[in-house]
């Protein structure tokens, strides 16, 4: 089962536009992200820590031409076991590895020029690369090209340009998904005078072999003039929960006063030790409650913020936001940047790192230390006769060998 997420970014120079990104990322739990215009050159080490987290992360990229350009791929190594296979001017494939199970596949970053006879060169990169390899192939990103004029907004005629990208999509012999959540995934300006669908997956045959609900979906689109597509493949169960006192509720309006008066409406009688428990629990069953609320809860929160943005993005495709409307639209960006303040707390509070100030916008530091405890509490080396041994089943077996010999 996996998810993979492809985004044309716009850029990730600016440290606020990261922030966000950040957020959409935890919000994904994507596998694989392929992100495209990173308007990047040299070390991004450091920018690539802050948008996932976690000494865990992988990543291959392709640098920027200049200011343009630039694809950025990323994963966790604790899942994944990635290779970069081939660069080419505007493509960047990986192969992948499952730890844990028997699955490879490969995958192609694509950041297509806006230009017919240039993209002529993408199409041969990619087949050029297509001869490396066999098995399951995914291919992503901004291709800047339709393949119908219904995928572009107010267009009546078949273009030459479409018709090679379609001729190039059979002689791959790759899949083009039908797109869930929406037609486009690019629009200019703010009045969305002009829209496409210039990004999307392709998938190879193999993948129909290996799963059996594949779809590809658009995500929401914050800050760039692209949408994320996301590749879901599988099926997933959502986590369990369980009850816990979030700090960010201290900072809610009203939320002291909401306490004090619910502790003065309990009622109970017998030693103060056990009135104390018989409140103590009592408040708890009142706050539980609140929790499933949309003022107690950040994912009711952020999804209602979310979809009132769909709202208003769809209603920009369709015709020009009324003055009213871009005043509420932008106070829904004022409410999401509060939203990821009050996310920061949650994560510090999982982290644990207590000695950090709230203050500091260092959000990774409260991501990667909350994972540790999540994903990193297990075995990744271990010393068997003075040897180091690192594969996961070589590992399993020596620890099992060593406990029946107890």
């Amino acid at each position: 089962m996996i998810k993979v997420i492809s985004w044309n970014v716009r850029g990730l120079n600016d440290k606020k536009k990261r922030e966000i990104i950040k957020s959409q990322v935890q919000n994904w739990r994507a596998d694989i992200i392929c992100m495209q215009e990173t308007k990047v050159k040299g070390d991004i080490e450091e920018i690539v820590r802050q948008i996932w987290g976690g000494r865990w992360v992988r990543y291959a990229s392709l640098e920027a031409s200049g200011t343009r350009g630039g694809i950025l791929l990323l994963w966790d190594c604790r899942v994944w076991k990635g290779e970069m296979l081939q660069t080419g001017a505007y493509t960047l494939t990986c192969k992948f590895e499952a730890l844990l199970q028997n699955f490879q596949w490969h995958i192609t970053g694509v950041y297509a020029p806006n230009c017919r006879i240039e993209r002529k060169k993408v199409w041969s990169e990619i087949g050029a690369v297509r001869g490396l390899m066999e098995g399951p192939w995914a291919v992503c990103g901004d291709f800047n090209v339709t393949r119908y004029p219904s995928e572009k907004r107010e267009c009546s005629r078949r273009s030459r340009a479409m018709v090679e990208f379609s001729d190039f999509i059979e002689d791959m012999e790759l899949i083009d998904l039908r797109l869930e959540g929406g037609n486009y995934t690019w629009f200019k300006g703010d009045n969305h005078t002009a829209a496409s669908r210039i990004d999307r997956f392709l998938i190879s045959e193999e993948w129909d072999v290996r799963f059996r609900n594949i779809k590809q979906t658009i995500q929401q689109r914050l800050i760039s003039d692209h949408s994320p597509v996301a590749l879901d493949c599988g099926a997933w169960e959502q986590a369990k929960s369980y009850f816990k006192f979030e700090n960010w509720w201290l900072n809610v309006e009203g939320f002291e006063d909401r306490i004090r008066e619910w502790g003065g409406s309990f009622e109970f009688s017998g030693r103060p030790d056990y009135i104390l428990a018989c409140k103590l629990k009592a408040l708890k069953g009142k706050l539980k409650g609140w929790s499933r609320s949309y003022e107690g809860n950040l994912g009711m929160q952020k999804k209602k913020m979310l979809s009132q943005l769909a709202d208003f993005e769809t209603t920009q495709q369709l015709r020009e936001l009324t003055e009213e409307e871009s005043v509420r639209k932008a106070a829904t960006l004022m409410e999401i940047e509060v939203h990821l303040k009050n996310e920061e707390f949650a994560w510090r509070q999982k982290s644990r790192a207590l000695w950090l100030k709230e203050g500091n916008r260092n959000t990774k530091n409260f991501h990667r230390t909350a994972n540790a405890r999540k994903r990193n509490n297990n075995i990744d080396q271990i010393t068997i006769r003075h040897k180091v041994i690192e594969d996961p089943e070589r590992i399993e077996n020596e620890i099992i060998e060593f406990y029946k010999e107890l």
